[in-house]
């Protein structure tokens, strides 16, 4: 005797019905779970501390953040001062004496490549967009759940193939939970940190992912030697980041000596030194906690299966005869 019970016109309504309740239970929880601690552990922002709790969902990132022993990072704010146009001040007069060598052309011919330099700068910061990855993570979602939701509709006409139809939509759903939206995040996160004001981004979007403090960043090359660091490890119902960023903040020295510390790292007896800011942090990404009820929907084609394609093609040929 097979556990599995027969078909019936009831149970195509209770799976129907119960499809898409899951369905609209998963649309409206939360879908992904962010928990972010993270550490000042040298300079002068030490021993400051920042939790983070965000919550991912069909429209909205909702962002708690928590700082412990603040004054430091308080302090750190109020005194560091960095200087934009000194520093490109500076980057000019060092790169003065290399155009006065390069300079053989005339002066219209200037005029007319300087042009088409800014109109190619033009060009390609349009063609260079950022890409809302997470936006797009969670159209590709809700359509998923919309499918699964119309292949148990499809169901009640017995097409062929409905329940290889059926199963691939179902694993459509379990990939954007479980992969495309904390891929979408991170690569969200990783395109809105390594893209500068003007500076490049970046080719590889882990040093940007460690940069990440969900606090104010700070100007665009203010910090010199940079070192970044990510690590990255399975949890039982995620993935968690290891991350370091550290690095000498310019705006804690003074501005003619800019040059200097970019040319080379401080000594340890050097005043310098003690511009040295270092940033350790875990990020961990979690799946909602009703993101398991999607498992739901294979109970249900057990308990309440549908018309075999076998007995549809049984019942049709039937009708034909008669």
């Amino acid at each position: 005797m097979s556990l599995r019970p027969h078909h019936t016109r009831a149970g195509d309504c209770l799976r129907t019905l119960g499809t898409i309740l899951i369905a609209i239970h998963l649309f409206l929880s939360a879908w992904l779970v962010i928990q972010f601690e993270g550490q000042y552990t040298e300079g002068q922002p030490s021993p400051t501390e920042v939790q983070a709790l965000i919550a991912i969902d069909k429209e909205q990132t909702l962002i708690d953040v928590e700082m412990k022993n603040s004054t430091s990072f308080l302090l750190y704010i109020i005194l560091r001062d960095y200087d934009d146009s000194i520093a490109l001040n500076q980057g000019v007069s060092d790169n003065t004496s290399s155009e006065n060598d390069s300079e053989s052309l005339n002066d219209s011919q200037e005029s007319n490549q300087k042009s088409n330099q800014r109109s190619s700068m033009i060009s390609e910061s349009e063609q260079h967009e950022p890409v809302e990855w997470l936006k797009s993570g969670r159209k590709a979602t809700l359509a998923a759940l919309v499918l699964v939701c119309l292949s148990e509709l499809i169901c009640l006409i017995s097409i062929p193939f409905n329940t290889t139809l059926r199963a691939v939509l179902w694993m459509g759903v379990v990939i954007c939970f479980s992969v495309v939206i904390p891929a979408t995040y991170v690569l969200d996160l990783g395109e809105d940190n390594s893209r500068g004001d003007d500076g490049p981004e970046e080719s590889d979007g882990s040093g940007a992912l460690a940069r990440e403090t969900f606090i104010t960043q700070t100007e665009d090359g203010a910090i010199a030697h940079e070192r970044t660091s990510i690590e990255n490890s399975l949890i039982r119902n995620g993935i968690r980041f290891e991350m370091m960023f550290s690095g000498y903040d310019l705006g804690l020295i003074e501005p003619e000596n800019y040059s200097h510390v970019r040319s080379e790292i401080p000594n340890q007896n050097s005043s310098h030194a003690n511009s040295y800011v270092e940033f350790q942090s875990n990020l961990e990404l979690r799946y909602g906690k009703n993101i398991p009820s999607v498992f739901l929907i294979p109970l249900l084609w057990f308990f309440f299966p549908a018309k075999s394609e076998a007995k549809s093609v049984i019942d049709s040929n039937v009708l034909e005869a008669e």
